[in-house]
């Protein structure tokens, strides 16, 4: 199946080369760059939100003097590489459904004009607070939205301020600027 191009100007990938991690294929269907659409409740706007993903989402920096084997190491792209990461794997398996319930979900500022979300249950129904961490910009009328990373989190984020998805992407729609961060 060949995947769409969006014509993305950041050079990010728009789909995940899968890889052998021991003795399993590992693939990345649910990070296939896309778009989805969201009605304002009560504005009569629509926005068509297109969605890219980094690797970060399912690997993680190599630790201080930590030596990996080659077979742990996800292998693209070569500019950045990093260690495969079960966890966040098993957990970005989430994402397609908090991407298409974005506007139900606890969005924050997470600094650097990033912004963050959400909870999640596991499968053993435990609570998890899970941050996805994306940055938005509009391009040749389209609103796009990166997700940089995901993980998760030991606890809820503290003074976590709430931003409006909706403020987001009318502001976006619009050439506005985006919410800011809180003053500490």
């Amino acid at each position: 199946m060949k995947s769409r191009v969006f014509n993305l100007a950041d050079n990010a990938y728009q789909f995940w080369k899968p890889f052998l991690y021991q003795e399993t294929v590992i693939d990345f269907p649910h990070l296939r760059a896309c778009k989805h659409q969201f009605s304002h409740p009560t504005r009569a706007e629509n926005y068509t939100l297109y969605f890219t993903f980094s690797h970060h989402v399912f690997t993680r920096s190599y630790l201080k003097n930590e030596t990996i084997d080659l077979p742990h190491q996800y292998p693209f792209p070569t500019s950045d590489l990093r260690v495969f990461d079960i966890q966040r794997y098993e957990l970005s398996l989430n994402i397609p459904q908090i991407i298409a319930t974005l506007p139900n979900q606890f969005c924050y500022h997470g600094g650097y004009s990033r912004y963050c979300s959400c909870k999640i249950h596991t499968k053993d129904g435990a609570s998890l607070y899970y941050q996805i961490v994306y940055r938005t910009w509009k391009q040749k009328g389209k609103l796009r939205f990166h997700i940089e990373s995901a993980y998760a989190l030991p606890s809820r984020p503290s003074k976590a301020k709430k931003v409006n998805f909706w403020v987001i992407c009318h502001n976006l729609l619009h050439g506005k600027k985006l919410p800011l961060p809180p003053k500490h």
